[in-house]
């Protein structure tokens, strides 16, 4: 027959001092292995993105690139398995649990007990855990639904890639302004004009030497273009039909021919390759802009997946958190309520005590649950994948392990990548040079119109269309006409404010590109502020999280009754232990948050996860340009 659990408390303080023996009676931690042994060891590359490196050891500084090691080896985390048991998902909570059974187990046959009070132990051990076990997994399957899939982060980043809404939206920003690039090139295509004109007069007239009646069919046909210089060509050929009934005409009808050669250039006003082609080069500015800012649209949505991804990581972990906690609590209401109906002294206030302290933390498991369909949720939003739609009810599980490996900042270095790579800085000097060549439109319109005009004109004339232009092809009539045309506005004032609007949008994008580089220098210090501080703090939170473990077995060992003051005690521990856990876990997520923050900061995040955009680097491109991941 098994032992009532109000006996378990004689039974537990036993075992506890065993455990205190072997693991709670040394003077200080055991200090942990050397940084590099945690994990692969990262440098930062000359290109100043941060990767794995192939050695572990870390690389002595050289004296060219200033470097030193993140921390000091004594803040380092312990094993990865510390981790697991201290924080584990729900998935591996049953797993974590059997293995502090049979650790338990394992103390009890390493002890001296006399007569068959070790298989008692051993039996109490294990309906104990039995019933911690159950509770603990009914507890965390709230969590559990039907339908589930398991995504490592790389797969996440692949999956937003093809399926978000929003790059998607944003991926055809470049395409647009290509065909806009294609626009402001036609301006120099060759151009076919023609136009035909018919007049008929039937007038009176005060003389014999002006016709009454005239009937004028004029057709003309040709080509102009315009030149990156500015002068305008064009050959034309005009057919000019005339019937009257002037006595003294000769011919009638009579049939005029002209080929007319002319150009147009402008010596001030809109002379000039550069005043000409400024709409093709402020139109590829305006590509090169877009590229940019798809760039950094891409870059913020794969950092806010990998947010959420470790996100969702702590939340499920907080839940079996919440789960271990809560069924500890019960697990000691339970054996109060045992004592006081064995008629032990258990008072109201000490089952009270307990009770309000359940809800509170059931309350708070509740809100952990809800935490993690909302981490599911925003996870889903950014996906937009068909295979995981947000009206559907399933559960995502991240497989990927967290990061625990050190690294090796050089402030300078990731300082001189941001200034490198950040998008927003090459989209800054875009806006300086479009202001730049705004300016130089402007000025070019502030000047006086200054224009020469060459005209050459071949004549042909006949009874009909073919003699006329018989005779036009000979060449026997030419004529030639050389003209000059002159304009300047009185006081030029439209102009002139132009001018200055330019030099003032000039000015502002240079102001605006040095706050640029100093937010995105604070950005980047920040983020390696965070990240020293998230890893730094990994190995006190881990440490605070075992010590409040074994000080909760201590608690348990050295009491003798569970009267209230005891049981605030214990409860308390129970609380420590929950919150030193949840604060291992908030570092850890937040450290491999930080570890994409800082490429993000520093502009490299693509090349860090190694996507890239399909057609920026070609012009030529009309298609949505897709980020592609391997």
């Amino acid at each position: 027959m098994l032992m009532p659990l109000y006996r378990w408390c004689h039974l537990r303080r036993a075992w506890a001092v065993a455990w205190l023996v072997v693991l709670g009676c040394e003077s200080a931690p055991k200090q942990t292995s050397p940084m590099s042994s945690v994990g692969p060891a990262r440098r930062i590359h000359p290109a100043g993105t941060t990767q794995p490196a192939a050695e572990v050891e870390v690389p002595k500084p050289s004296d060219q690139v200033p470097s030193r090691p993140l921390l000091p080896a004594e803040t380092q985390p312990a094993a990865a398995t510390d981790l697991s048991e201290q924080v584990p998902d729900p998935g591996a909570i049953r797993a974590t649990l059997e293995q502090e059974r049979d650790a338990e187990l394992d103390l009890i046959n390493r002890r001296t007990i006399a007569g068959d009070g070790k298989e008692r132990e051993r039996r109490e051990v294990e309906v104990t855990y039995g019933r911690r076990i159950n509770g603990v997994m009914q507890k965390v399957s709230v969590i559990d639904r039907p339908k589930r899939v398991e995504l490592t982060l790389a797969e996440v980043i692949r999956r937003t890639l093809q399926n978000n809404y929003y790059l998607q939206a944003q991926a055809y920003n470049p395409a647009v302004e290509t065909t806009r690039i294609v626009e402001a090139e036609a301006q120099f295509d060759a151009v076919f004009f023609t136009n035909y004109n018919y007049d008929k007069k039937d007038q009176p007239t005060s003389s014999q030497l002006m016709s009454s009646m005239s009937d004028t069919r004029t057709g003309e046909g040709g080509v102009r273009k315009l030149l990156a210089t500015g002068m305008q060509v064009q050959v034309s050929y005009v057919l000019t039909r005339t019937l009257t009934n002037l006595v003294f005409q000769t011919l009638n009808p009579s049939y005029f021919n002209n080929l007319v050669f002319e150009f147009r250039q402008p010596f001030l006003r809109g002379f000039g390759l550069d005043y000409n082609r400024a709409q093709i080069e402020l139109r590829r500015l305006d590509r090169a802009i877009s590229v940019e800012r798809l760039r950094k649209e891409v870059r913020e949505t794969i950092y806010n997946v990998a947010e959420a991804y470790w996100r969702l990581y702590q939340a499920r972990c907080a839940v079996g958190v919440s789960a271990r906690l809560l069924t500890d609590l019960e697990t000691i209401l339970e054996w109060l309520q045992q004592r006081k109906e064995a008629g032990y002294d258990v008072y109201g206030v000490q089952l009270n005590l307990t009770r309000s302290r359940i809800e509170q933390r059931r309350a708070e498991y509740i809100r952990r649950v809800s935490n993690v369909k909302n981490a599911e949720d925003a996870l889903k939003a950014l996906l937009n994948d068909p295979d995981i739609n947000l009206s559907q009810d399933i559960e995502i599980i991240p497989v990927d392990a967290v990061s625990l490996e050190p690294l090796t900042i050089d402030d300078l270095g990731e300082i001189s990548a941001a200034l490198q790579y950040r998008p927003e800085l090459k989209e800054a000097r875009h806006v300086i040079e479009q202001s730049k060549l705004a300016l130089g439109v402007a000025k070019n319109q502030a000047l006086p119109k200054l224009d020469v005009l060459f005209r050459y004109v071949v004549d042909g004339l006949g009874g009909n269309w073919g003699k006329a232009f018989h005779q036009m092809s000979k060449n026997d009539f030419n004529e030639y006409v050389l003209g000059i045309e002159f304009e300047w506005p009185l006081g030029d004032r439209g102009p002139e404010a132009a001018v200055r609007r330019s030099r003032l949008q000039e000015a502002q994008a240079i102001a605006s590109q040095r706050a640029q580089i100093e937010n995105i220098i604070r950005e980047v210090r920040q983020s390696m502020n965070d990240l020293r501080t998230s890893y730094a703090q990994m190995g006190p939170a881990l440490r605070a999280a075992i010590a409040s473990r074994d000080q909760l077995r201590a608690t348990k060992a050295r009491q003798e009754r569970l009267d209230p003051p005891s049981l605030q005690v214990e409860l308390d521990a129970h609380d420590a232990l929950a919150g030193a856990r949840d604060g291992l876990l908030t570092v850890l997520a937040n450290y491999n948050i930080a570890l994409s923050d800082i490429e993000r900061r520093k502009g490299t995040l693509l090349q860090y996860n190694n996507i890239v955009i399909q057609g920026s680097d070609d012009e030529s491109y009309q298609l949505p340009y897709r980020p592609k991941a391997p």
